[in-house]
């Protein structure tokens, strides 16, 4: 059995048992064993927060095929859980997105997540995301299902519908899009509870839902969401958001002078290094009498 089969199996082990699956969101390697040290048991690699980590850039398609690849094919030979990973719209046309589905499962990734927006795309709590013809939407999704084979890759569909075509329209595409053959249903940007709560209520497929800090949607506790229907939460903006506050604050006591910030918030440096494997380092150098 494949890293990709294992993880995607470990993946549908985690949907089928009764609990909420919790995914934070990674967009660099520190903040991938910052996640497995807490204890997540599947992680979710962000299209906006690989690019902006990556690249500085905007999530408005910039980032390619390529780019995710090199950023989240290493996150799931690294992560030991399943990678659920952003693929935007499928790179381009529909041969793009079969040669992208066969790749990403090459690299390890439990479970790929396609949306229905057009070209370029938009992060969808910021910009009013447009949404393609529903049917263009399940080409995207059955080609995605063809594509995979018998690697099994998990696939994600996402409307963006909500914000410019209303609640029931964005449900309604979420049927089409789970008779397409897409394994789990991603509600972009519901406004509320009870919003939530009839869309995990029509659906057929296990929900996922994105609790993104500073976007439309309410940020609930995992236990919360599980109570309104939702299968699988994503959490992918609060960790890079909190990273760039004390950055910053750094960043700003070093510009008036004073270096010296070190306080009970500051991560241990030696904690960093035994994350990041430097006592394995050392003791394999000392048994080979190494400098």
């Amino acid at each position: 059995m494949s890293t990709q089969q294992s993880q995607t199996n470990d993946l549908r082990s985690q949907l089928a048992s009764g609990d909420i699956v919790v995914a934070p969101g990674i967009y660099d390697h520190m903040s991938l064993l910052m996640a497995k040290q807490a204890g997540f048991s599947a992680v979710y690699a962000s299209g906006y927060w690989g690019t902006a980590s990556a690249l500085g850039e905007p999530d408005v398609g910039i980032a390619g095929a390529s780019d995710f690849l090199s950023i989240f094919g290493r996150f799931a030979q690294k992560a030991g859980v399943p990678v659920i990973a952003d693929a935007d719209t499928g790179f381009g046309s529909l041969t793009n997105l079969d040669r992208a589905v066969a790749a990403y499962q090459r690299a390890g990734i439990a479970a790929m997540q396609l949306e229905d927006q057009g070209f370029p795309k938009i992060c969808g709590h910021v910009g009013r995301a447009e949404s393609v013809a529903t049917e263009e939407m399940q080409r995207r999704v059955r080609v995605a299902v063809e594509a995979r084979g018998d690697g099994d890759m998990l696939v994600i569909a996402r409307t963006d519908a909500r914000r410019t075509e209303g609640l029931d329209a964005a449900i309604d595409r979420l049927h089409a899009y789970s008779a397409a053959g897409a394994d789990i249903l991603f509600l972009e940007a519901p406004q509320s509870e009870e919003e939530i709560a009839a869309a995990a209520a029509a659906v057929d497929k296990p929900l996922l839902l994105n609790a993104a800090h500073g976007g439309f949607t309410p940020i609930l506790s995992p236990e919360r969401y599980q109570e309104l229907g939702v299968k699988l939460v994503i959490y992918p903006a609060g960790a890079p958001l909190s990273a760039a506050q004390a950055a910053l604050q750094f960043y700003r006591n070093l510009a008036s002078g004073n270096p010296n910030t070190e306080h009970s918030d500051m991560f241990d440096f030696k904690e960093m290094s035994r994350l990041l494997g430097m006592d394995d380092v050392v003791a394999f150098q000392d048994r080979h009498g190494a400098p």
